[in-house]
């Protein structure tokens, strides 16, 4: 893990409360720990009833199929359920082709590089709408690494100032006022290709989490003493 820091300062001179503000920079670079894909099922049929069994029964084996590999921290979640009238135009009019309806499943676990297994269980059953997978930090991990950061900003921060004194001839005495923006990492989409659902007898694919670029910035205003 790489640690990046951006230094910037400004010396005050006020007459009756001279002092220095610093402000550091504190980027890194960390693994994501969680990886999310919806995969969508859809069917057409005449009758609503029907379409919408169908579409419910598959992503039904859907879930017992994914529950199956075992995956660690797996989240199962429904969304995006739509019901809707298909209809085209034949000769010169509308004609209706039936209901189409369509449901979502988001699945999602820390072991990323077997996500490919899921999109295999989703071949399976017949489900082949994949959508991008996204990848991120858990609520653990990122408060680890925002306080990992933050550390490594606050030490430069006074460190810098040190310097600066000792080069300056002036003591930095204490902190009258800081303030602190974290840059929250988003997910990071990873476009996964149609081909790869067509054939359940390849082996899965490997995904790999790449990284992310974690950062905060804080301001600090030391007294000159």
């Amino acid at each position: 893990m790489k640690y990046f820091i951006v230094l910037l300062f400004s010396v005050a001179a006020l007459a009756d409360d001279p002092q220095i503000s610093v402000q550091g920079n504190c980027e890194i670079k960390v693994t994501p720990d969680r990886g999310a894909i919806t995969f969508t099922a859809e069917n057409q049929a005449r009758d609503q009833k029907d379409a919408v069994k169908r579409t419910t029964e598959q992503v039904n084996q859907l879930k017992e199929e994914i529950k199956k590999l075992k995956l660690a921290d797996l989240e199962l979640k429904n969304t995006n359920y739509n019901v809707f009238p298909v209809r085209e135009y034949e000769k010169e009019k509308i004609v209706d082709k039936g209901i189409r309806a369509t449901l979502s499943l988001e699945v999602t676990t820390s072991e990323i590089a077997r996500i490919g297994e899921a999109m295999q269980a989703a071949a399976k059953v017949g489900v082949i709408n994949v959508g991008s997978l996204a990848t991120f930090l858990s609520l653990e991990k990122s408060q680890k690494e925002y306080l990992k950061c933050l550390d490594v900003a606050a030490d430069d921060a006074r460190g810098k100032a040190q310097q600066l004194a000792k080069k300056l001839g002036f003591k930095i005495g204490d902190v009258i006022n800081l303030n602190e923006v974290p840059q929250i990492p988003r997910p990071v989409p990873i476009i996964m290709e149609r081909a790869m659902m067509k054939s359940m007898d390849a082996a899965p694919t490997q995904v790999e989490p790449g990284t992310q670029q974690y950062s905060t910035n804080i301001q600090v205003t030391f007294k000159i003493k």
